[in-house]
């Protein structure tokens, strides 16, 4: 096993770091349709004032890139992929996704990773790939008006056109996996997944 370590610890950290960590006492947990009932005064701040929500993206694709070149993984042949670092590989990405949905905030409720899993996706596939997949995503998010349907149609597409262009598969099955973990995850703790958000009609004026 021949790690470059100078680059997969900081890549793990920032994978592992729990997205409720950065959540304020001011951000709250939100289905898709209870959107609507957030206060749209222009004088408060918006839902998406949430740093987290910006920060998450760019933790995810680092996070994920600085792991995916750490390890030797160059071959496309699964004989001579080294199996312990593609092994490490899978442990890292998927506790890292698995950090980012916990939430003490509320029973039942997991943090739904949008940005952090579509950060993976642009470091772990082609670009084209993991555009169409994010299109997926944010094209079943809003027709089903579900969280969880993000992941799901964000997974097919990421797997219909990776096999179609030929996506390598020794990164297109952990792409595959990012993507499914939340819908698992929700279905075996019976959680819904939920989006940290800022209720535009708090008076503090705090950063969430």
């Amino acid at each position: 096993m021949t790690i470059a370590w100078s680059l997969l610890v900081p890549g793990a950290l920032l994978l592992l770091i729990p997205a409720n960590s950065f959540l304020s006492t001011v951000v709250q947990l939100r289905t898709f349709d209870s959107f609507n009932n957030l206060d749209s005064r222009r004088h408060h701040r918006p839902w998406w004032w949430v740093p987290s929500l910006w920060l998450d993206p760019a933790r995810g694709y680092l996070g994920a890139l600085l792991v995916k070149i750490s390890l030797t993984l160059t071959s496309d042949l699964w004989a001579y992929v080294p199996k312990p670092d593609y092994a490490l590989l899978m442990v890292v990405l998927g506790l890292g996704i698995i950090s980012q949905l916990y939430t003490r905030r509320e029973e039942h409720v997991l943090l739904a990773p949008i940005g952090f899993v579509a950060g993976m996706l642009f470091a772990l596939l082609t670009w084209p790939v993991a555009l169409v997949g994010l299109i997926a995503g944010v094209t079943g998010l809003f027709a089903f008006r579900s969280f969880a349907a993000f992941f799901v149609t964000a997974l097919v597409g990421v797997a219909g056109l990776g096999l179609l262009l030929g996506e390598r598969p020794l990164w297109l099955v952990p792409a595959v996996v990012v993507c499914g973990l939340p819908i698992i995850a929700s279905l075996i703790t019976g959680s819904t997944l939920e989006l940290p958000t800022r209720d535009a009609s708090n008076k503090h004026g705090k950063m969430g």
